[in-house]
């Protein structure tokens, strides 16, 4: 295994350098004896490393069903989540934001899913089957982790925005509605998903893939492995760049302040209300306390619910935040150096919380939103 799952991914070796000049030779057998013998450890790393790859390939097997468990539950989830926010319209703003939640979530699950079914034994009957030659990490890399990095970074972005709009909401009650239109929302929500997904494009610059004849299996085979272009890795190198640093600390900052501030302000709320309990002198005036304490209680409600979005955003991506930054600063930590089974194990345990993360958001939308709730009982209960 020499590809990364996380980090770049563009060292070229003079074995992947041989390796690609045998392809153009015409053997492809040169391909799989490079991956053989990048699994061989001298030294004393040696013990280390094939205990490593004994809990990796032990734990992979579980994980792979967490994979499925969960992200079959979370695609369902999802789904109907966009379908109840498609019912209730769009006449408050936060829900287009929480449908384009949802749609991110969706896609991060999937990709997740597939990650699952890459190291799973049906993946060598689906490459043979469209006659796929490449490296199993290699090919993750291009097909799940990247674009699992690709529309988990747009869920933080995401999140950030909600929790800043709701902010927004708190500071400014009368204005925001002129600031934040159903316009405004679909331009944010549309950059955001370029932004957060336009950069892996940059990542599969890196890739190189052609259709060769191979004469050991007679038949002409589609092969991928890395591109040694230099301009190319650079873009990949920009791409991984804002993945592992910039979406995820803007990310994080903005969802950290703008829930501290949430919370402050539920704290002042409910302790205003609790000093300024009076009872009503005449109907007139309890019509109006009733009805100012009903939109105070539907916006504390909206609070709530961003702030619990939030609050699990932050626990269940800290993990592969973390590990996506630390892969940038070591180079050891990653499937070509010397901690490549423990890269592998953690990358496999990592996608867990995140696809948590993009699957329990229904979860808080019932438990908090009535109109969310009633809307999704007459979906499910319709004869």
């Amino acid at each position: 295994m020499s590809g990364q799952i996380f980090g770049p991914e563009f060292n070229i070796s003079s074995s992947s350098f041989a390796c690609d000049l045998d392809f153009k030779n015409g053997n492809s057998s040169a391909f799989f004896m490079m991956n053989e013998t990048s699994l061989s450890v001298p030294g004393n790393h040696g013990i280390m490393e094939w205990f490593a790859r004994e809990i990796f390939y032990n734990v992979i097997s579980v994980v792979i069903w967490f994979f499925f468990g969960i992200g079959i539950m979370g695609i369902i989830g999802n789904i109907l989540t966009i379908v109840v926010f498609i019912k209730l319209g769009f006449s408050e703003t936060i829900h287009m934001s929480y449908l384009a939640l949802a749609v991110s979530d969706l896609c991060a699950i999937i990709t997740t899913i597939w990650c699952g079914i890459c190291y799973s034994p049906l993946i060598e009957i689906l490459l043979n089957r469209f006659r796929i030659v490449t490296e199993l990490n290699l090919f993750a890399n291009f097909t799940c982790f990247w674009p699992h990095l690709a529309f988990s970074k747009t869920t933080a972005l995401i999140t950030a925005w909600i929790s800043l709009e709701r902010c927004l909401c708190v500071v400014f009650p009368i204005k925001v509605k002129l600031i934040i239109t159903r316009s405004v929302t679909k331009i944010v929500l549309l950059v955001i998903f370029i932004t957060g997904c336009g950069p892996v494009v940059f990542a599969y610059t890196g890739r190189k893939s052609e259709w060769r004849f191979d004469p050991m299996q007679n038949q002409t085979r589609f092969y991928m492995f890395k591109n040694a272009v230099k301009d190319l890795n650079l873009l990949n190198r920009l791409a991984f760049s804002l993945y592992s640093t910039v979406y995820p600390v803007f990310s994080w900052v903005s969802v950290i302040v703008c829930t501290t501030f949430l919370i402050i302000k539920l704290r002042q709320s409910a302790s205003w209300r609790k000093r300024n309990v009076t009872a009503p002198s005449n109907d007139t005036i309890y019509r109006n306390q009733t009805q100012e304490r009903g939109i105070s209680v539907k916006a504390n409600r909206i609070t709530k619910t961003v702030v619990a979005v939030a609050i699990i955003f932050i626990v269940c991506s800290f993990p592969i935040s973390i590990s996506v930054f630390f892969s940038s600063l070591m180079r050891e930590f990653s499937l070509s150096g010397r901690l490549r089974y423990l890269v592998s194990l953690n990358a496999s345990i990592i996608l867990v919380p995140s696809e948590i993360n993009s699957s329990v958001n229904i979860i808080v939308f019932t438990v908090m939103g009535t109109r969310f709730r009633s809307t999704l009982f007459k979906i499910l209960c319709r004869k």
